[in-house]
């Protein structure tokens, strides 16, 4: 019975398995006749999404260095970061408002290559064709023009800004195209443009069409045009180390203002305002330094460089942070900066504390636009916590204000002597005090007598 009980069962599962896969075979062939049509269907979709993502651009590399600023940033002055009168580069190629400055940079364009320097248009065309992958690298987003109009652009573009450097310094090469430079208003709009972040052509593509122009020629070397177009933008009259690499006219100007002592890694620290420390019995001097980040504390004062505030000043310094923050954002030092004087300066009061004492030259107006200047064009930037470049000036500060004798004075001050009107009723209570403690004492004394 069992034996003929497994056969039975054995023979109905070898059964039901062929079954199943004679079930299996069906369905597999039903969903290949409806796939394949399908197939056919969306074959020009798939291409599609192909091409989709062999466009998907490639994640941040090193080589970025020109980047369109960020719309939490523009957001907050947008005219601090559009070009008003010229298009250098791709970002704002082919602009209509720029139209009329075309003209004048293909005529620069045109004296630069066709000077007698021994060299052809074809070899400017062969240099920029063969660094153009590299060109396109520095862009932090990809260049929709095609070879030809890319290159064209970028030897117009390079050209006319080394016209403009030559012509800056040497009086052989102005004529009658110099209009340009001899309108106050005009020229500055250039100069402003010129240092816009997303205005810029690599450094390396300057040089070699330098390089090629002056073959001939024995001018300056052009980092040493460059600086002298741009004095007014650099603070500290200095060379940038050879060993650093320039990637554009943005990032020179903000190496020259970089610090001359080391950064220190130490935990963010947040420091007193101005009156505060003041009455802490901190001292502020202005310091000698041509660099605005050595500031210095040692026995009680606090030694700041002088700042100059002109109207222009927030929108350089919003190009300076710009490129902090999409290039050295773990090694900003302008964008440390300003946090460091938003500490010290909260009020107008803040602001005329040092003002009095040589630090802060204003030119906006009155003591509040300084103060706002200070205490908004930060917002939206990040620092990083362990990288503040003035924790340990911070630090110090803050031990100062700690001590029994200071931490008393500056409550004194505070409180009773913060205002003309609470030191006359201060001093009023104190002489009030006084009289009572003498009458008070000639009482005593009088009785004493008297018995």
């Amino acid at each position: 019975m069992m034996v003929n009980s497994f056969k039975t069962s054995k023979e109905g599962g070898e059964e039901y398995i062929s079954s199943r896969i004679t079930d299996e075979m069906g369905a597999q062939e039903e969903c290949n006749t409806i796939i394949a049509p399908l197939t056919n269907k969306y074959d020009s979709l798939v291409t599609s999404v192909d091409r989709m993502l062999d466009e998907i651009e490639p994640s941040v590399t090193s080589e970025y260095c020109i980047y369109r600023v960020p719309q939490k940033i523009r957001k907050l002055n947008k005219e601090a970061y559009n070009p008003r009168v010229v298009s250098i580069g791709p970002f704002h190629h082919g602009d209509e408002r720029f139209r009329s400055m075309e003209v004048f940079k293909k005529r620069y364009f045109k004296k630069v290559v066709r000077r007698d320097s021994g060299v052809h248009l074809k070899n400017y065309i062969e240099f920029l064709k063969y660094c153009e992958a590299s060109i396109r690298q520095c862009y932090s987003e990809i260049i929709e023009m095609d070879s030809d109009e890319f290159v064209t652009m970028m030897l117009v573009d390079g050209c006319f800004i080394i016209e403009l450097l030559l012509r800056r310094y040497y009086m052989d090469f102005r004529d009658a195209d110099h209009s340009i430079l001899s309108a106050t208003r005009l020229r500055n709009d250039i100069y402003r443009d010129l240092i816009l972040l997303e205005n810029q052509i690599p450094f390396f593509v300057l040089e070699g069409i330098f390089n090629l122009a002056m073959t001939n020629f024995k001018p300056l070397p052009l980092l040493d045009l460059t600086l002298y177009f741009f004095e007014n933008y650099i603070i500290q009259q200095k060379s940038p180390p050879g060993f650093i690499s320039i990637k554009h006219f943005i990032d020179l100007i903000l190496i020259l203002n970089r610090p001359t002592s080391q950064r220190e890694v130490k935990e963010f620290k947040y420091t007193r305002s101005a009156t505060e420390l003041n009455e802490a019995r901190v001292k502020f001097t202005a310091g000698s330094s041509n660099c605005l980040l050595d500031i210095k504390f040692s026995d009680g004062v606090l030694e700041i460089p002088c700042i100059t505030l002109y109207d222009n000043t927030e929108t350089l310094i919003r190009k300076l942070m710009a490129l902090e923050l999409c290039h050295y954002s773990g090694d900003s030092y302008m964008i440390d900066y300003f946090f460091f004087m938003d500490f010290l300066l909260n009020t107008p009061q803040d602001v005329d504390l040092l003002i009095h004492n040589g630090i802060i030259e204003n030119w906006l107006g009155d003591s509040k636009q300084a103060a706002d200047l200070f205490n908004n064009i930060n917002k939206n930037c990040v620092i990083i916590g362990s990288n503040f470049y003035f924790s340990a000036l911070s630090e110090e500060l803050n031990a100062y204000c700690k001590v029994p004798s200071h931490k008393w004075k500056a409550t004194l001050k505070h409180d009773y002597f913060s205002s003309p009107w609470r030191t006359a009723s201060t001093s009023a209570a104190i002489v009030l005090l006084v009289l009572t403690f003498i009458q008070t004492v000639c009482s005593i004394l009088g009785a004493t007598k008297g018995n």
